[in-house]
Formats: structure tokens, C-alpha cells, sequence
């Protein structure tokens, strides 16, 4: 078994043990213009971010940060989506007929988990591609919550240098 097949392996089961914490977390939260899709990759994004910012010098158990990033980020998700900034939008009526809409799945199935499992792992390696370490540390470091401030202290740099690394990383990720 080669390192990569492995490390995918365990990366699958941090994922799966997290699953039951993710769902339990946004089945509670209801808001227009903000589905359990967006919420489920919100927190995936988190737990990605937790994963890679990690470091267990600092005494804290992975749990415990893992958690910490995904209820700051889904935290962030609620706050913008209740901002009233894309009111309109999220009132909004879709011109559709009924039969064309798709209808929304309670619970997901076993097929469903597979696939945003799979989705996953495309992102992982996607960013492990396309982006430069630095700006995927950024981007991790944003995703878990901190501000472009506290990254550029911790990363030794400028605010504007996170900046503009965050918008190279978002730019790169939307192109592919």
C-alpha cells in the first residue's frame, strides 16, 4: 500500500468519525439562502482546515480543535447568511414550474455520504495541485477561522501578503 493510499485511508476515517458532529450540527440550523449543502461544506472546508493546521505542541486534542473550526466556520456561514445582505435573493421565488424542481432528501443515503466523500477528496488533492504551500496554509488558516491579522503574525508576513494570497487561492480553485 503506498503512502498516498494510506493517507487517504486515514484521512477517510477522520472524515466518517466526524460525519454524525457535522450533521447533528446543521440539522439545528435553518436560515433562507442557507441549505444543509452549503452548511455540510462549510464545516467539511473546517474539518479539511483542521486537519491541516493541526498542531498537537500546542496541547489541545484534534477533536477538540477539529470541533472549535467547525463551529467558528458554520458560526461565520449563519452570521453572513442572516447579515440581510442577499435578502432579496433569498425571498426570492424561482420562475421554474413545480416539476422541475428538485425535490430535497431528508436523510442522505448511503450513496450520498460516498459521494460527498468522494467530492472531498477531489478538493483535497485539487488544492494539494494547484495551490503553493503558502497560499494553501492561508487559505487553511482563513478557513478555520482567523483573521488576515493573526495569520500574517503567525505566518511572519503582512496582512496584505495573506490577502492577496487568499484571492490567488480562491481564483486558482474557481478555474479548475
Amino acid at each position: 500500500m503506498t503512502k498516498k493510499t494510506e493517507g487517504n485511508k486515514r484521512l477517510a476515517s477522520v472524515v466518517s468519525s466526524f460525519m454524525p458532529y457535522i450533521e447533528q450540527k446543521i440539522s439545528g440550523l435553518s436560515l433562507p439562502g442557507l441549505d444543509r449543502d452549503d452548511l455540510r461544506q462549510e464545516a467539511f472546508v473546517a474539518l479539511f482546515s483542521a486537519i491541516e493546521s493541526y498542531d498537537s505542541s500546542k496541547g489541545a486534542l484534534f477533536s477538540t480543535y477539529a470541533i472549535t473550526c467547525i463551529n467558528n466556520r458554520l458560526a461565520d456561514a449563519v452570521r453572513k447568511a442572516s447579515s440581510g445582505k442577499n435578502r432579496v435573493l433569498n425571498e426570492s421565488v424561482p420562475l421554474s414550474d413545480e416539476e422541475d424542481q428538485v425535490s430535497v432528501i431528508s436523510e442522505e443515503s448511503p450513496e450520498e455520504t460516498a459521494i460527498v466523500r468522494e467530492e472531498y477528496m477531489q478538493i483535497l488533492e485539487k488544492m494539494d495541485t494547484i495551490l503553493s504551500d503558502f497560499e494553501r496554509e492561508v487559505l487553511v488558516m482563513y478557513s478555520c477561522g482567523y483573521k488576515y491579522a493573526e495569520i500574517a503574525e503567525r505566518k511572519n508576513t503582512t496582512a496584505k501578503a495573506v490577502s492577496n494570497a487568499i484571492q490567488r487561492a480562491r481564483k486558482k480553485l474557481r478555474q479548475e
